[in-house]
Formats: C-alpha cells, structure tokens, sequence
C-alpha cells in the first residue's frame, strides 16, 4: 500500500517552498481574484451575483499562494462547494526563480496525481477511499487536494482571458424509471400538484424515449479562454494559471457574475420543447 500521509508530508513541505518563491518573484503581470466562498447550509442557495476581489503585483502573487496551500476544510465554509481563486501570473523566464517555480509545480502536481492514484486504485469503495484521504491528510478538502496548478512554460500564449461558465448537465434518461419517478412523486404531492404531474406523465408516455432528454442545472464556474500560437483552449480555473515567457500577452480579471445577463444563444444547439419539471430537473423534448 501507498504510503499516502508520506506523500501528504511532501506536498505540503513543497507548497510552503512554492509560496517562499513566489513572495521573492516580480511578475511581469499579475491579476488574480478570490472569489466569495459558499457558506456551509448555502450550497443550494440561487446565484444572482458574484463579486469577485481582485489583487494585482505582489500582493496577488501572495494571494495565488494562499490559492496553492488551500487544501484544509475552513470554518464556516461549505465543504461541498469549492473555495477558487481565479487569475493569471505571466513570469519572464530570465527571472532566477522562474525555473524553480515550473520545477517546484511539476512536483507539486505529480505528488497530487500520486496521492490520487493511490487513494482511487488501492480502494474499492467510497467508504474506503474516504478513510484513506481523511485518516492521512487529516481536515483536508478532496476536491482542493486533488486540483492541480497550470503551468504553461513557453508555449507562446498570445491571451488569458477569464468569463463564467454556466453549462447544463444533460442526458437521455431511462424511459420506465421516469415514469416510476413521476408516480412515486405524484403519491406524495398536494391536490394543487397532482394535475400538473398527471399531464407530465402523459406528455413523458408519449414521446420515444431516444427524444427525451433531462436537463438539470450545473453550478456557474470560472473559466479561461487561452489562446496560444497553436488556437484556443478553453478550461476551467478555479486556481491561478501561471505562464511562463519572454513574450507579452494580453490578460483581464474575472468580470463581475450577474445571473440576469443574456448569454447568447449556440448557433448549434439543438432545439427542444420543455415537458415538465420534476425535483429540480426539466424533461424535454428533441425536436427533428
């Protein structure tokens, strides 16, 4: 077996070295927001905005440092709901510790792939996995823990622009299992809602289970739009990216969230006629 709290000693001896190299480096550009964290019992609280607080220079490196060390669950925040730090950190290569820092990452994502690895592969059931992380990186959040630093060294990023995902969770569901759903609810509900459930199952019975579709609604996230020599990559960021090169590039903070802002619609997304909802999901259907 993996020794895990090894492994947990390393990482955090590593981020503390990380964090000392960070306070002595001037960067060419740095801009990184601490995002309002969830307060425990809110998690399922409606997003309406989100303020982010931004540091620039040194003070945002000390702030990407504390992004890097917070692995450990905090009092009164939600353990469900991840704490994210978002910005970018762009280093000349020429500065001394612009190796060390690349050096120091990649051992720093490598023990957590490792600890991973070893909590996953060496146990077969949640339970289990949950005693391995928690009996030897006590107080520790998984999602913290396992979340890695990107670090782009020399890989010609012309822009780092940050904006907010809000992206459904979507899926052909189990025709049968819908309907057994949509019964077992409408045992338990008031007169008021039986009727609307009652036409729900109708609408549901009637349509081919290959044109259902459940759509349920995936928290808003951070996200950075990279774009390098190569193209554009888009990916979720709840940590600061650092990039490392000679050239410059443009960069923004993480704008404001406002829920009542239109997103725009997808040229390509396919269209649908809404059925119904049922426990905070919407069933729907395709459309040829």
């Amino acid at each position: 077996m993996t020794d895990i709290k090894s492994l947990f000693d390393q990482l955090t001896a590593n981020l503390l070295q990380l964090e000392k190299l960070l306070a002595t480096t001037k960067p060419v550009q740095a801009l990184v927001s601490r995002i309002p964290a969830v307060l425990k019992g809110q998690e399922q609280a409606v997003i309406n905005q989100i303020i982010p607080e931004l540091a620039t220079d040194m003070l945002a490196m000390k702030l990407a440092a504390e992004a890097f060390q917070d692995i450990h669950i905090k009092h009164p925040f939600s353990q469900k709901s991840a704490r994210r730090y978002v910005g970018i950190i762009h280093l000349h290569p020429d500065h001394e510790n612009a190796a060390k820092i690349v050096s120091q990452i990649n051992v720093i994502n490598s023990i957590k792939a490792d600890i991973e690895h070893a909590v996953v592969s060496e146990n077969d059931t949640r339970q289990t996995r949950f005693s391995a992380i928690h009996d030897n990186c006590p107080g520790v959040m998984t999602v913290h823990l396992y979340r890695k630093i990107h670090c782009l060294d020399n890989e010609l990023v012309k822009s780092v622009r940050f904006s907010w995902q809000r992206k459904d969770s979507l899926h052909q569901p189990d025709k049968l299992k819908l309907l057994g759903e949509i019964n077992a609810e409408k045992e338990r509900a008031t007169p008021d809602n039986q009727l609307a459930l009652t036409q729900l199952h109708q609408k549901v019975s009637t349509t081919a289970e290959h044109e259902l579709r459940i759509r349920r609604p995936v928290k808003v996230q951070p996200a950075a739009n990279i774009v390098k020599v190569t193209g554009l990559k888009t990916v979720t960021a709840p940590l600061p990216i650092i990039v490392i090169q000679q050239e410059p590039l443009e960069a923004n903070e993480v704008a404001e969230f406002v829920a009542t802002q239109v997103r725009k619609q997808r040229s390509d997304k396919r269209k649908n006629i809404v059925l119904g909802t049922l426990s905070g999901k919407t069933i729907e259907k395709l459309v040829p």
